[in-house]
């Protein structure tokens, strides 16, 4: 495994001359994955303050939480499908090949086994929510345990959504801190980020989501996948 510099360094000159393409498609993706949660926001209930000491509200319109819901879980879907798409696109430009389409990272997800993606998210949300449940800490390694879960469901088409966690489970085994230190290097970054409310994002995550795609090759090399 490399320094953790070592990976920011090589994902800076790997992501050189191309954020134009990647910024364009995580704004797109995004709108896809927001667009139905922000649908079901407007059939939320609204209540109206009539006392902030003590806290009293009314309520002023009931909403429909029914299509709250089916609106939230269509975006839960979908962010699921984008993950997938996402991670492909960052494996893609780690390989130095031929860059792909927008279309074709967007379809990407869609058409690679997309209910195996949705499976396997449903799974990890509720496997770090039960050990959030016994505090901070503990989610938190859930959350690291459970990282490389769409990596490996991109570089095995096999396998299937549990499989794919529980190797993501042996593959962190003594890793989670390294991945977590290589995160917190770019926290700085992000929180400078802030102060253009959040525009130099688009050009930090790109150069995140490489660096943890170049860690995730050295600890999953594709000579692995054969003698699963």
């Amino acid at each position: 495994m490399k320094q953790n510099y070592e990976y920011r360094r090589e994902a800076k000159d790997i992501m050189d001359g191309r954020y134009g393409k990647v910024i364009i498609t995580h704004i797109l993706l995004a709108i896809i994955a927001g667009l139905p949660s922000g649908i079901g926001q407007t059939f939320e209930p609204k209540y109206e303050v009539i006392s902030w000491v003590p806290f009293e509200r009314i309520l002023v319109e009931a909403g429909n939480p029914a299509l709250v819901q089916f609106f939230n879980l269509i975006s839960f879907i979908l962010t699921a499908i984008i993950s997938y798409a996402i991670v492909s696109m960052y494996i893609s430009i780690t390989k130095n090949n031929t860059e792909s389409s927008i279309e074709s990272v967007i379809k990407v997800g869609f058409v690679e086994q997309p209910v195996r993606s949705v499976i396997h998210s449903f799974i990890v949300t509720v496997f770090t929510f039960l050990w959030a449940l016994l505090l901070v800490i503990p989610g938190i390694m859930a959350i690291y345990k459970y990282a490389m879960g769409f990596y490996i469901l991109n570089k095995e088409s096999n396998i299937s959504a549990y499989d794919a966690v529980v190797k993501s489970k042996e593959l962190m085994m003594g890793n989670r801190m390294k991945l977590f230190m290589l995160d917190m290097s770019y926290l700085v970054w992000y929180l400078i980020g802030i102060l253009t409310f959040g525009i130099l994002w688009l050009w930090i995550f790109p150069k995140h989501m490489t660096a943890r795609i170049l860690f995730f090759n050295d600890l999953y090399p594709v000579e692995r996948v054969s003698e699963v």
